[in-house]
Formats: C-alpha cells, structure tokens, sequence
C-alpha cells in the first residue's frame, strides 16, 4: 500500500504526459492506493478547471472522478485533525499536504508526490512520481 497525493491520483485519472505514464506504472505495480478524503475535494477542483479551460467535458470529468473512487475503494481514509495540525506546525507545510504525511506517517508506508515542499519536508517517506 502507498499514499499518493492528488496530483498522483489527477495524472493517472487523465492519463496526461510522461507523468500519467508514470502514475499508471506506479499503479501497476501497487494498486493498493491509499488518500485522505481530501484527495477527492482536490481532485474535483481540478477537474472542474479542466472543464472549465476546456480541456475536457464534463462526462469525462464525472468518469475520472468515478475511476479515482474505484482505484481509491475503501482506502480513502480520515485523518485526526490533531495530527494534522501538529505535522503542518512541525514540517512547516499547509494543513492540505499534512494530511497526506500524517496519512503515510500512520500507516507506516510511502507517500508519492509530485510536490516539492512535501519531498523537502519528508525525503525519508516521500518520493517523487
């Protein structure tokens, strides 16, 4: 099992560039993904800019919205708000990326990221995708 921020769950759900490229190889070979709630309110307003950029309509954003709950499942899990406050203060991070550490930090497993403050912040559990 991994954690994976959204932008993780975004390229794969799209498929865009060498990053979905990645995301779809990571996902192969560990499909057990695991996000905080977050992850989905995040996704969704990407895929509401996407539509609204018109890079894609909304039927393929309600499809990439409903693959990431199937590739998520059951493991979309809650995260104690006191954690999170205390990683965000600690690491020095927004409370939406402590979500995230805190999640991994739980569950003892790595977190995959495409964000710079995050693999900064945790190099010993973050990887890049």
């Amino acid at each position: 099992m991994i954690v994976v921020d959204t932008n993780v769950l975004v390229h794969l759900v799209s498929g865009t560039g060498p990053a979905g490229e990645r995301a779809a190889a990571l996902y192969a070979g560990d499909p057990s993904w695991c996000a905080p709630a977050l992850a989905l309110s995040e996704l969704r307003n990407v895929l509401v800019g996407m539509v609204r950029r018109g890079w894609i309509d909304a039927r393929d954003a309600d499809a990439m919205h409903d693959d990431a709950l199937d590739i998520l499942g059951p493991r979309i899990a809650a995260v104690r708000g006191t954690t999170v406050l205390e990683t965000a203060l600690a690491l020095e991070l927004t409370a939406y990326d402590a979500e995230f550490v805190a999640l991994a930090e739980e569950l003892d497993v790595l977190l995959v990221t495409r964000d710079r403050a995050i693999l900064e912040a945790v190099p010993g559990r973050a990887q890049g995708l």
